[in-house]
């Protein structure tokens, strides 16, 4: 089994401190996350391989019931499936970008979501071919779109970093205007099991989340911009996708 001891000791050499300082004003989202990571001594990175150690770190705010990114990873097919899908069911957000659409939603794989109230949209496993699909359909005309998935094998290859998790949960105050964290308990899982990750996705537990903005300047003006479209989960619901769990306090 993974060893857990260093892990361990740097969580609560890092608890010890009490309030930090966020090392990251202005990033809002990320603030959190990557502040526990210098403590940690983590590079900044947004590769496949795991963030320290065999472990892949996740942190969020304590008793906060927002849901978890586990991996990101883009359709298998087409080629540029973030264009066409921005392209097909997107829709202009913005009054002042009427050529510029965006594309946001939440899709599951136990039943459809209505997407800006012009498509039914969900995820769709099928076992036998070995994919992932993404399925649409225009509730005006009734045509369906099943042309976009992900290969099994590509899923499980952008999971493989998942092996062991360490999820750090923090209190969060403000001192002198300034986001301070209290990185105070976590949770160690061991033993990632993608046919778990699977039946998740098939019965609902995890959501794919497509978040596909656009650039509205520059030389990249109207080509897509992901803003962190990946697969989530609620934290309660981790422990189905491991053999082994360990609170740390």
């Amino acid at each position: 089994m993974t060893d857990t001891n260093k892990i361990i000791k740097e969580f609560l050499r890092i608890k010890k401190m009490g309030f930090v300082a966020s090392n990251r004003p202005n990033n809002k989202d990320g603030g959190i996350g990557n502040t526990f990571e210098d403590y940690l001594g983590v590079q900044e990175n947004n590769l496949k391989d795991p963030d320290f150690e065999t472990f892949e770190v996740k942190t969020q705010r304590y008793l906060t019931s927002s849901y978890i990114t586990l991996f990101s990873k883009t359709p298998s097919h087409p080629a540029g499936a973030n264009s066409l899908l921005k392209e097909r069911f997107g829709d202009v957000r913005d009054p002042e970008f009427p050529d510029l659409k965006k594309l946001y939603c939440s899709l599951f794989g136990n039943r459809s979501s209505r997407v800006y109230e012009r498509f039914d949209m969900k995820i769709e496993l099928d076992r036998k071919s070995q994919k992932l699909y993404l399925i649409s359909k225009d509730i005006n005309t009734g045509e369906v779109y099943n042309d976009v998935y992900w290969n099994l094998i590509d899923l499980e290859k952008g999971s493989r970093k998942m092996k062991d998790l360490f999820v750090v949960s923090a209190d969060k105050k403000i001192i002198n205007g300034i986001h301070h964290y209290h990185y105070n308990s976590a949770i160690i899982y061991l033993g990632f099991n993608f046919k778990s990750l699977l039946d998740q996705i098939e019965e609902g537990g995890i959501q794919f989340d497509i978040r596909i903005g656009v650039h509205k300047s520059g030389k990249n003006y109207g080509k897509p911009h992901d803003h962190g479209s990946g697969f989530r989960i609620r934290k309660e619901n981790l422990k189905k996708l491991f053999s082994h769990s360990q609170h740390i306090q």
